[in-house]
């Protein structure tokens, strides 16, 4: 029997790492020479918005992996602004497919 390891966290991803990726899914894309500090605030921006508990310190903790503590409202917050974004980017797919539509359809009838 091996002490050492707890069987629930053998191979499962810690707090911090967690978090640090779901930030980075916060942060989106990244413009080819776009600073980190940018990206960092562009964050900070957006989880502010959720929550004023949000510092520029938290942010670049979880991103630099170095928060002791991940608490589960961050998560949840953080998740918030992934779905806001995901619902975001199917409207304007949706209302670009509607306008094609509708000049595809204007071409056609010669209107």
């Amino acid at each position: 029997m091996n002490v050492g390891i707890s069987p629930k966290r053998a191979d499962s991803q810690s707090d911090a790492e967690k978090a640090a990726a779901l930030l980075d899914e916060v942060i989106g894309s990244r413009g080819i020479r776009e600073p980190i500090k940018s990206m960092l605030e562009r964050a900070y921006s957006d989880l502010r918005k959720i929550n004023e508990a949000w510092t520029r310190r938290r942010v670049r903790a979880v991103f630099h992996m170095e928060a002791n503590r991940i608490e589960h409202r961050e998560i949840e917050e953080m998740l918030l602004v992934i779905r806001a974004r995901e619902r975001h980017a199917a409207y304007r797919e949706e209302t670009a497919r509607i306008a094609a539509m509708a000049v595809r359809r204007e071409a056609d009838c010669g209107c």
